[in-house]
């Protein structure tokens, strides 16, 4: 799968989903440190790629639709908990393909994941 994501990703989770066979670009690729939530999301949608992150508030339905992006993972995840949640993370995407993921949002923490249409 193709990932976008927000430089409150840790480099840690960007390996992982790179030992995974995923493309990631990270907000530093893009050259967008520092960028609007909302143009961070526009640019995961103009690019075709999913956009991860750690930020809450992108779980907020009422404020980021799931129709208005291409899917959306947002990570539940503490230094103590990153070998869990990358695991739960690894089970929720090997139930999802490129397009099955698009206006989806997935929440993932340590012991599960919430899938939100």
């Amino acid at each position: 799968m193709k990932f976008f994501t927000d430089e409150c990703v840790w480099q840690a989770t960007i390996d992982f989903l790179r030992s995974q066979g995923h493309d990631v670009i990270t907000t530093n690729d893009a050259g967008l440190r520092e960028t609007e939530d909302e143009l961070l999301l526009k640019y995961a949608v103009s690019k075709k790629r999913i956009f991860i992150t750690r930020d809450m508030h992108f779980s907020n339905i009422l404020v980021y639709p799931p129709s208005m992006h291409l899917g959306l993972i947002v990570l539940k995840i503490k230094p103590h908990t990153a070998e869990s949640v990358h695991r739960i993370l690894k089970i929720a995407l090997s139930k999802f393909d490129q397009e099955k993921i698009q206006q989806t949002l997935i929440i993932v923490d340590q012991k599960k994941f919430r899938v939100r249409h």
